[in-house]
């Protein structure tokens, strides 16, 4: 009897390989979906913090929105919050000055003429609604949505709007 193989030992051998199969292939699933929440949670961190600072703050310096066309290299921080003359920050109130002087200033990957440059964001998408329609588009051409989506209704000189950020 030397040299035969049993028949139990054969099928033993099977369904050790399927058993160990199944825990490498549901271990590879699950720390794939572990790297794909994590990228995710990160890139939804950056987008809260970049949707905050676009509506609470007036930027750095506050007069961005004057001197953008002229020295976009001496906007330090893009904040849309209108500020008025005693420098005093009105949060989720937004300035249009500033949304159009973001609209000359935000395309391209030139950190010359973007920016936004500042924010690192690498593919994004803003646009900004008044009660009617869209007064701001910047960012990617396309109508894929973003991996990550947020959302903020504001004012837009005593009427109603919404900033949406889009990030891949």
């Amino acid at each position: 009897m030397l040299g035969q193989i049993r028949i139990e030992f054969i099928f033993s051998v099977i369904v050790f390989t399927v058993i160990i199969f199944f825990i490498i292939t549901q271990t590879n699933t699950l720390f794939s979906s572990l790297l794909v929440d994590s990228k995710s949670d990160a890139l939804k961190t950056k987008a809260s913090n970049v949707i905050q600072i676009l509506v609470e703050d007036k930027g750095d310096p506050p007069d961005w929105d004057t001197i953008a066309q002229s020295n976009p290299n001496g906007v330090k921080r893009v904040g849309l919050a209108y500020n008025d003359s005693t420098s005093k920050t009105y949060p989720y109130n937004l300035s249009k000055t500033k949304i159009m002087n973001l609209s000359y200033n935000c395309s391209g990957s030139d950190p010359y003429k973007n920016i936004l440059w500042n924010f690192n964001l690498n593919a994004y998408k803003i646009r900004i609604f008044n009660s009617t329609h869209q007064i701001l588009f910047c960012g990617l051409q396309t109508s894929e949505p973003g991996a990550v989506m947020e959302t903020r209704y504001v004012f837009i000189d005593g009427g109603y709007g919404k900033l949406i950020l889009e990030l891949w």
